[in-house]
């Protein structure tokens, strides 16, 4: 998968719960860059191609990462 189209698919996901997402990464490494949410991070590699199963596994996390910052304070404990 190319970065962009995870970049995007992140986007979506972001606005899917009300959350506003830009495309420049909260901390840039050298090989990695990292997107918060709620204090937690999803690791995002800066290749142009990104594995099949890595770009699932980062869509996955950043989507249940986004699902726990939604819930209201209190729920889900």
């Amino acid at each position: 998968m190319k970065r962009n189209d995870l970049l995007n698919r992140m986007a979506r996901l972001a606005k899917k719960f009300g959350f506003e997402f830009s495309k420049t990464p909260d901390v840039n490494g050298a090989a990695h860059d990292k997107w918060y949410v709620g204090g937690e991070a999803v690791i995002v590699p800066r290749h142009n191609e990104i594995n099949e199963l890595t770009a699932r596994s980062v869509l996955r996390s950043w989507e249940e990462m986004l699902d726990e910052a939604a819930k209201p304070e209190g729920e889900g404990e």
